[in-house]
């Protein structure tokens, strides 16, 4: 770890100054498909779920043959016939949920507005799940999936029967799973990364800015003792994940006047960071940007002294690169805490799980997350598995090493709100350690 005990020396050797050059590893921003996503809105979002599912299809179908060889028929829905036939139907899943937010309800016969109540959570015993293929669509009924473990979006392949009412009962279940993972690099010598998101430089907080500046004086290696300073050094890149003028928590919306007085903080301390360290910034949900997933990175205007630096990057959300050999992906944090809003998975970690093993980084896009229309690909899918996966502005660090059935090692991050936890995420690209440091 970053705070290794230093080696025994005097005082004056301790405190010596001497110059240190920031360690550099190879980098390749991967985030193309994010970049380039189609801003057409003539466009209807079905044919979004049309890609997703066509995709799929093409992942699942091997999947299938490997779990259950040949015994059962890859049908389509349209061509289910005999009630009691066991088949395997590759499709979508859409939860039916009474709870969940809609512009028809809110709006009577009369054209009068019903009181909703406010509800963060939509989660009720009697969702039901129904699978979708490009046609048609058919209700479930199954003890193999859990209703509540699961979100709209989700494509799986599913092994069962119709029976005489038109209900396919579930026996078994296929998830896409993990994909295949490039063997990670031998790297003998530490080199780390550090990850921090929900910097909501708009709210101003003295206590804030009191971190903030602990931060900087320590990313600049100018806190601790030379050994320690020559450990900092080997820090090779920081990424903010969203959240940086306003964070998801902050429940006041950000206005001109906001952005504004802010800005010129935002832009001092990102150039700040960028002289010291490479530095890629993602925008967030409340941050002065497009809502809609895939965020394009933050217009070049709100930095100008930043964008002096070389090292500085505006990158987008959701954001995948290449660090020394390491593939990274990641997002400000929006599609887990929208899963965890319809679902009962509460904890972020096994939402990242749970999105991994269905092989998809926002799987309610355009359900209940806003995102672009696209008619032939999916952007969200997740082509490589990662090395490194993330996702910003979370109540609480945590960290887990996920392994997947093909031996896949990712280490799963949920990056801490800093405003509110005044905490930052450390991975050492040589062993995926990874732990969190207080600036409070």
């Amino acid at each position: 770890m970053l705070l290794k005990v230093s080696p025994k020396s005097t005082a004056d050797e301790e405190f010596s100054s001497h110059d240190l050059e920031r360690q550099i590893v190879d980098y390749t921003d991967s985030s193309t498909r994010f970049y380039e996503a189609p801003r057409d809105f003539s466009k209807q979002y079905a044919h979004i779920y049309s890609a997703r599912l066509c995709t799929f299809r093409n992942i699942l179908t091997p999947l299938i043959k490997n779990k259950w060889s040949n015994k059962y028929k890859i049908l389509k829905l349209c061509d289910l016939r005999e009630s009691g036939t066991s088949c395997v139907i590759i499709g979508t899943l859409f939860k039916l949920q009474e709870l969940k937010p809609s512009i028809l309800k809110e709006l009577s016969d009369q054209l009068e507005i019903i009181p909703q109540p406010t509800r963060t959570h939509f989660v009720h015993d009697s969702d039901s799940l129904v699978l979708e293929d490009e046609l048609q669509r058919i209700k479930l009924v199954s003890d193999v999936i859990d209703i509540h473990q699961v979100v709209t979006g989700v494509v799986c392949a599913i092994l069962g029967s119709e029976d005489e009412d038109g209900i396919f009962t579930v026996k078994d279940v296929c998830w896409p799973g993990c994909s295949i993972q490039k063997p990670l690099p031998v790297r003998n010598e530490d080199r780390y990364i550090v990850l921090m998101s929900g910097l909501n430089m708009a709210s101003k907080s003295a206590e804030q800015m009191l971190s903030l500046h602990l931060f900087l004086e320590w990313i600049s290696g100018l806190a601790g003792t030379s050994y320690y300073q020559e450990e900092v050094s080997k820090i090779v890149r920081v990424i903010i994940a969203g959240g940086v003028f306003a964070n998801h928590s902050d429940e006041s919306v950000l206005n001109e006047s906001d952005v504004i007085s802010s800005a010129e903080l935002v832009d001092s301390l990102a150039a700040a960071i960028s002289g010291v360290a490479p530095l890629d910034i993602m925008p967030g949900c409340k941050d002065p940007n497009d809502v809609m997933l895939p965020q394009k990175p933050f217009h070049y205007c709100l930095f100008p002294k930043a964008t002096e630096y070389k090292s500085f990057r505006r990158v987008s959300n959701p954001y995948e690169c290449e660090i020394g050999g390491l593939l990274c992906l990641g997002t400000s944090g929006e599609p887990v805490k929208d899963i965890m809003r319809y679902s009962k998975l509460d904890n972020s970690q096994e939402v990242l799980k749970k999105t991994l093993e269905w092989r998809h980084l926002a799987p309610t896009c355009p359900d209940t997350v806003p995102c672009t229309p696209s008619v032939d690909t999916d952007p969200f899918i997740i082509y490589n598995c990662p090395a490194i996966y993330f996702s910003g502005n979370a109540d609480e660090f945590g960290t887990t090493l996920y392994e997947g059935e093909e031996g896949q090692r990712i280490r799963i991050v949920s990056i801490p709100d800093f405003c509110n936890t005044k905490s930052i995420a450390i991975i050492n690209l040589a062993n995926l350690e990874c732990y969190s440091m207080s600036f409070s």
